[in-house]
């Protein structure tokens, strides 16, 4: 590989070298992700570079940077290659082995603690929690909830654990390898899940960040992409207590159909959440008796 980053390079060239890279390779936003990955190599915050920017990159550094930029160039996600991401205001280790939350999820976080809140959840499940996002989330938010993180990885259960940890819940964050509902032995109050939605035929149409890199285990929803959420809805109202909820992240389009499915599974006062772009996100079903 021709050398990027040239003898004297300062971090503020460097940023500009590594942005006209990442543009040519199609990344969005590559002035943002080539600051990203300077602060990475020279262990610089954002503060730093922006105070020292004719900070001269050395050798080591100068290495450094051009193997995370040429692993972006080829459209490895950002999060995977500096290790670790944000997620309602909270920091995340990320690792292939789940897949990188997304904005969107922060809508279904939302509305779980908004009406686990309302309600007094004590009890909640977050299924496929990947690296623990949601789990980490509603338990840092609502300090009197014990939450169940569940996936059917045991690696993802490790970044969930590693997650909780780093985030001081992880008393009140229980780790269990399970598919969906099927290992919990007592009702819960609140159910949150960001399930696989992605239809079979639409897998190799995704962004490469996405289609080459994540896991399709936490992406593959089947042919019509509600393959584990039709699962999961025939299971909900044997495993909710009397008044609690579950919600569910959805793709685009899918919201009418899984409202069918948690109303076909006994749910009532069906709801339906709106994402940042207007598509419904989150779909919710309660367990009324």
């Amino acid at each position: 590989m021709q050398e990027m980053i040239g003898r004297g390079a300062t971090a503020a060239s460097a940023v500009a070298d590594v942005a006209h890279r990442l543009s040519h390779a199609g990344v969005d936003r590559p002035r943002l992700e080539a600051e990203a990955l300077v602060r990475a190599a020279l262990c610089l915050s954002r503060e730093g570079i922006l105070l020292r920017p004719q900070t001269q990159l050395s050798p080591p550094q100068r290495r450094r940077l051009e193997a995370l930029a040429t692993r972006r160039a080829r459209r490895e996600p950002l999060p995977y290659i500096i290790g670790e991401t944000e997620f309602y205001s909270l920091p995340l280790r990320v690792s292939p082995s789940a897949i990188v939350p997304r904005q969107e999820t922060e809508i279904l976080v939302e509305a779980a603690i908004e009406r686990a809140a309302r309600t007094g959840a004590r009890l909640a499940a977050d299924l496929g929690t990947g690296c623990g996002a949601v789990a980490v989330a509603l338990a840092c938010h609502l300090p009197n909830l014990r939450v169940i993180a569940a996936d059917v990885s045991f690696a993802a259960l490790l970044l969930a654990g590693e997650n909780c940890r780093r985030n001081s819940v992880a008393g009140r964050v229980s780790l269990l390898c399970s598919d969906l509902l099927s290992g919990l032995r007592a009702p819960v109050d609140c159910i949150a899940a960001n399930l696989p939605y992605v239809r079979t035929d639409e897998f190799d149409s995704l962004q490469p960040e996405v289609r080459d890199f994540e896991p399709r285990l936490g992406l593959d929803g089947g042919p019509d992409g509600l393959g584990p959420i039709e699962r999961l809805s025939v299971q909900l109202i044997d495993h909710l207590s009397d008044g609690g909820f579950a919600a569910l992240e959805v793709g685009a389009g899918q919201a009418p159909e899984v409202a069918k499915l948690l109303r076909a599974g006994r749910l009532s006062e069906v709801e339906t959440i709106a994402d940042y772009a207007g598509i419904p996100r989150v779909v919710i079903g309660w367990r009324r008796e």
